[in-house]
């Protein structure tokens, strides 16, 4: 362990010094950090209906993930879709308990999609969320 570490390191110090002394630090949209959903909003369908999402507040971004160890609104949130629109047992608290992640695994193998328990992209996709008009109906999220 101790030769990797050093290899990596002397790499990394070869690397410095070839870029003129300047370590510059990149991250593409894979390395990116993606923050925790932490509120719902309202998003509006292609055909104008509307929907709430659960966002990273700040930005207002839906591109976020909640899992295991969240507490706040856009959990709140979640569980309480998962309940009213997809029948699942759960309390909605806004705690990302063990609970709302076995419900959350559930969803996801009756979506069809990775049943990983984290909240995030392909998730939000695939949940059908209620139109806040139309409550017997539901749309899916199309940006």
């Amino acid at each position: 362990m101790g030769f990797r570490f050093r290899a990596v390191a002397a790499a990394v110090a070869m690397a410095v010094l070839a870029s003129g002394g300047v370590l510059a630090a990149t991250a593409g949209p894979a390395g990116a950090a993606v923050p925790t959903c932490n509120e719902a909003t309202r998003k509006y369908s292609a055909s104008n209906k509307y929907m709430f999402i659960p966002v990273y507040y700040s930005t207002l971004s839906p591109q976020c993930n909640m899992r295991r160890g969240n507490k706040n609104n856009a959990v709140k949130y979640l569980q309480q879709v998962m309940r009213d629109q997809y029948d699942y047992a759960i309390a909605v608290d806004g705690d990302f308990g063990p609970a709302t992640e076995n419900a959350l695994k559930a969803l996801q193998r009756r979506l069809g999609i990775s049943a990983d328990g984290v909240y995030g992209p392909q998730t939000r996709d695939s949940i059908c969320w209620p139109l806040w008009e139309y409550p017997n109906s539901c749309w899916w999220y199309d940006q």
